[in-house]
């Protein structure tokens, strides 16, 4: 508890873009692109879910494509619901041409969630 894990489809640019490596990488494990829904299990269980299973994303409230989604302090996890107002989001292209997280006009916020 306390931690955070962040997961890359690879490790390079992801250190460039954040300028730390990734906990874990995982090319198999990260097939999204912003409109997908995501679910997290444990032990076999849906333990967490965010956006809308078996629906395309694109043009949702919950779209952040070539951006980023992150949890809001004090919620979570919702188990198998998914549960829009327990996210922010930078809205869909908001990474484009972006080098850095730290020179982004929206940068990913990075290890700030309170449970």
């Amino acid at each position: 508890a306390g931690e955070f894990i962040y997961v890359a489809s690879e490790s390079t640019g992801f250190t460039t873009f954040f300028g730390f490596a990734p906990t874990l990488t995982s090319v198999s494990a990260l097939s999204i692109n912003g409109d997908d829904a995501i679910e997290l299990f444990l032990n076999g269980a849906v333990v967490d879910v965010f956006g809308e299973i078996d629906t395309d994303g694109t043009g949702e409230p919950w779209e952040h494509l070539d951006g980023w989604a992150y949890r809001n302090d004090g919620t979570g996890p919702d188990g198998s619901t998914f549960v829009l107002d327990s996210w922010s989001f930078s809205g869909p292209n908001a990474l484009d041409d972006e080098t850095t997280n730290a020179a982004a006009e929206t940068p990913f916020p990075i290890g700030t969630y309170n449970p």
